[in-house]
């Protein structure tokens, strides 16, 4: 993977989707695997990536994670420079995969870093995220039209990004992969 952009001054929102790795036990049937759509990173690779160095003193960052995930997000968060304020929830709408339960949603973590404003009203109007499952692991675009209506003038990331979008700097190798 590339080095992550750089930006004087800092990003100030950041919206990342890291490719988390399953461990190798996974009973997932062949075809259904992560694996099978991109590469993945284990927490600790998740974790070392720079971005610490790269946010402003003051930022949101809006981290999807999965539930097997859910117990070492802070280890992400931490390393990076931020603290867990609150969490989203995505309804994917149908049932998919899961070992004790079969999970059809995604949480999304809310966390800053110094003494980031809190819009008011809430930034999100709901902690439910609506949106229809689609293509493997692409997300609404809610969170992202959001925060482009509430913080315009912001500097924002999107780390692990799958298509452009206009007033975003891009992280990912798949940023061409899906059409607006």
């Amino acid at each position: 993977m590339p080095d992550l952009p750089g930006t004087e001054g800092g990003f100030e929102v950041v919206i990342a989707d890291p490719p988390w790795a399953f461990s190798g036990n996974s009973v997932a049937r062949p075809g259904r695997n992560v694996r099978r759509h991109y590469s993945t990173m284990t927490v600790e690779q998740i974790a070392a990536m720079p971005v610490r160095e790269i946010v402003a003193k003051q930022a949101l960052l809006l981290l999807w994670i999965t539930v097997p995930f859910e117990h070492r997000a802070n280890e992400v968060l931490e390393s990076w420079g931020f603290k867990a304020k609150s969490r989203l929830i995505w309804d994917k709408g149908r049932i998919a995969t899961g070992y004790w339960a079969r999970n059809r949603h995604e949480p999304c973590i809310i966390a800053t870093r110094g003494r980031f404003p809190c819009p008011k009203p809430a930034l999100f109007p709901t902690s439910i995220i609506p949106g229809k499952r689609r293509e493997h692991s692409r997300k609404p675009e809610w969170l992202h039209d959001i925060i482009d209506a509430r913080l315009p003038d912001h500097r924002k990331l999107e780390l692990f990004a799958r298509r452009p979008r206009d007033g975003w700097t891009l992280f990912g190798n798949e940023t061409v992969k899906f059409e607006a």
